[in-house]
């Protein structure tokens, strides 16, 4: 039986330092001349960056720097990818292994990068730009142009990614354990700086930047009084720190 003993939290705000697409469908977008619109929320209309897509590739990058990538293309299934990332509700695992310890919110972007959509950014597009491509026949040269929407530059996006402790038993819940699943957290982070997220990222997309807080630790007795650092938490936090700054141990 898993007990949870406390949440770590890891929140800050993703900078996009080259313009960024991920993309959305268009059956009911109606924004003449763009062949690839990006997500957006469905109310707002605010492009956003989905929770599925971020933790993805965290996953993705650290099952490539950790050498366990599935030789069919599959999610692997290596405990020290399961443990923070979870299986499918269809594959089959370690079952001593307990609960998927990373959760990873939608992105949504903060109150100077709305306002700046508004009134900075020059495009035919609702908050977004054009970026247009061509590819060439090789044979007979003949262009074929395209559209895409991209973010712009200098967007950011507040995100939260949790790390929930359990206790399950001597094996699996030792401070050793739960530190290196922090520390291969906060790996893949700084691999994805060096990475990209989204669509064509060799082309120059997705490049981004974590600008962080310090990790806060709610023990889940503060989640019954509402004090200590979970009353912190419901306050904004100072996002001042790098990901490559961030050090960080647990302890019980």
């Amino acid at each position: 039986m898993a007990t949870l003993k406390a949440n770590i939290i890891f929140r800050g705000k993703i900078e996009c330092v080259t313009g960024l697409h991920i993309g959305g469908g268009t059956e009911k977008l109606e924004i003449g001349g763009v062949d690839s619109p990006v997500i957006r929320h469905p109310h707002t209309k605010y492009p956003y960056i989905p929770g599925s897509s971020l933790k993805g590739k965290l996953r993705s990058l650290l099952e490539f720097a950790l050498g366990t990538v599935d030789e069919k293309g599959e999610p692997s299934k290596a405990e020290e990818i399961t443990r923070l990332f979870g299986l499918g509700a269809n594959e089959k695992g370690n079952s001593n292994i307990g609960p998927t310890r990373v959760i990873v919110r939608d992105c949504h972007p903060d109150e100077e990068t709305i306002k700046m959509w508004k009134n900075e950014v020059d495009s035919l597009l609702l908050y977004t730009e054009y970026k247009a491509e061509n590819t060439l026949n090789r044979i007979t040269s003949a262009a074929n142009p395209r559209f895409i929407e991209r973010v712009v530059p200098g967007s950011k996006f507040d995100f939260e990614i949790i790390y929930s402790v359990f206790e399950i038993s001597k094996e699996y819940d030792t401070e050793k354990k739960i530190n290196e699943d922090i520390s291969r957290l906060i790996m893949s982070m700084r691999l994805l700086e060096n990475n990209y997220i989204g669509k064509s990222g060799s082309r120059g997309y997705g490049k981004i930047k974590f600008h962080c807080s310090e990790p806060l630790v709610i023990k889940v007795d503060e989640y019954k009084t509402g004090g200590g650092n979970y009353a912190k938490y419901k306050n904004n936090a100072t996002v001042d720190k790098n990901i490559g700054d961030i050090t960080f141990t647990y302890k019980a």
